[in-house]
């Protein structure tokens, strides 16, 4: 089995390129219902329920590329695993954009976008 690298990795919006990323996150989860019951033999069950995610894009900041992404914005983000086929397609509102300058050493301007998941989500292929 070959383990991944996360060095071909992007983000587009609506299939554009969002610009320079280095890094993105994307927690999803399911709200889980317990309960015991006569049937369970003193045990608890568990029945998955709705599904939701999050995460966060971290990117150089580019004028061009990142326009039209702030905070607010209902965009469809494709988060690539790799350079290939393998990629989340995800409905998100933006919910937070924090932009990064640092005057004192000159770094290049950061900014990382917030958002959750509205709506269904598609898994990249193969997993």
């Amino acid at each position: 089995m070959a383990v991944a690298s996360g060095k071909s990795g992007s983000v587009q919006v609506s299939n554009t390129t969002i610009g320079e990323v280095t890094r993105w996150t994307f927690d999803k989860g399911v709200n889980s219902g317990r309960f015991a019951s006569s049937a369970s033999g003193g045990y608890k069950r568990s029945v998955g329920g709705v599904k939701s995610g999050n995460g966060s894009i971290s990117m150089k900041f580019d004028y061009a590329a990142a326009a039209g992404v702030k905070e607010g914005s209902a965009v469809t983000l494709q988060l690539y695993l790799d350079t290939s086929t393998h990629f989340y397609s995800v409905p998100a509102l933006v919910t937070r954009m924090e932009v990064m300058v640092d005057i004192d050493n000159g770094e290049p301007t950061s900014v990382e976008f917030n958002f959750d998941t509205d709506g269904a989500w598609s898994e990249p292929s193969g997993l």
